[in-house]
């Protein structure tokens, strides 16, 4: 039987709301290596909805004092309320990861318990950026059929994941923003039914976390415009989108990250997307961080094709002959 109180190792508050009505709650599921994307999410919905009161809840292992301290910064800049939980993994470690999903990402299942006392929340992944006046989002309410809230993944997605679950008549959705009902939630046990599924059948589940969610609620969902969870690299991004303001949520789904080393050279980074994320980073205390090393030696050997085809040619070789040191340590 899992017990909340024994996963949540310390809870930290910083309140700087002048008023509790009519607050938007945000979620975020991160370890301390996602501590400035998270800040810059929570940044980009700050400044593009400066009316809305946000409490924004972050689960997250590893956190280290400096960010703690960043945390209490961005929450006075823009008068929010942060609220930390510090979260003990051990429960989680019997559940499949990998690199590319790592164990926070299951820490979207227990914010339903951890917020047993409201009515609603928004969960976002922390690779989201929040472009334009979201208020359409947060004022969305859920028939008494749906549990959650989510946006449809691509149809390529979509027809791979459902044929491995054995899903028919189903939408397959994105879980980077889900809107929960946290009383529909938590009235029909939804995290134990998912844990015991994921337990039973951990192969079933490429997608992890993702596909555990499209299996127990299916038939449980409203589903949501792509507006509100746009896939950079996978849907059109120009100017048009951009005048038009056709975009609220951008979800950074692809390799790399804005934040990586090799986001400047990547065919993911055009000249729309490419300043997005630094532009709100340079609003938050993480402001001066530098780009990310690549974590796998294959995004290395990525990284030295993208600077070749540049024209990066010296700094190509030289990445290049890092991808192959890290090769053979591997």
């Amino acid at each position: 039987m899992y017990q909340l109180e024994n996963s949540i190792k310390n809870t930290i508050h910083y309140s700087f709301l002048s008023s509790t009505d009519n607050i938007v709650h945000i979620g975020y599921g991160i370890d301390n290596n996602y501590c400035r994307c998270c800040a810059t999410s929570i940044c980009s919905f700050c400044k593009n909805n400066p009316k809305t009161k946000f409490q924004f809840h972050i689960m997250i292992s590893n956190l280290d004092i400096k960010q703690k301290q960043y945390f209490q910064t961005l929450a006075k800049n823009f008068s929010i309320n942060i609220t930390i939980y510090e979260i003990d993994i051990s429960f989680f470690k019997q559940l499949p990861s990998r690199l590319a999903f790592p164990l926070p990402t299951y820490f979207r299942f227990i914010l339903p318990l951890i917020l047993k006392d409201l009515n609603k929340v928004f969960y976002i992944d922390a690779d989201i950026l929040c472009l334009n006046n979201a208020t359409e989002l947060f004022n969305t309410n859920l028939d008494s059929s749906s549990i959650i809230a989510a946006v449809p993944d691509t149809i390529e997605t979509a027809f791979s994941r459902n044929t491995s679950l054995g899903l028919t008549s189903h939408i397959y959705f994105n879980a980077g923003v889900l809107l929960i009902d946290i009383q529909k939630w938590n009235k029909f046990n939804i995290f134990n039914k998912l844990i015991k599924e994921i337990l039973d059948n951990p192969k079933k589940f490429y997608m992890l976390d993702q596909d555990a969610l499209n299996l127990i609620l299916t038939q449980k969902i409203h589903y949501l415009p792509k507006k509100f969870n746009y896939f950079n690299g996978f849907y059109p991004w120009n100017k048009d989108i951009i005048a038009n303001k056709e975009v609220i949520l951008l979800h950074f789904t692809s390799s790399p990250k804005p934040w990586d080393l090799g986001w400047n050279v990547s065919p993911m980074s055009n000249e729309y997307n490419r300043n997005l994320y630094k532009n709100y980073e340079n609003y938050t205390p993480w402001k001066d961080s530098l780009p990310v090393y690549p974590k796998h030696y294959r995004r290395l050997r990525i990284y030295a094709k993208d600077l070749y085809h540049h024209g990066y040619y010296l700094k190509s070789l030289k990445y290049y002959f890092a991808y192959l040191l890290a090769k053979i340590k591997k």
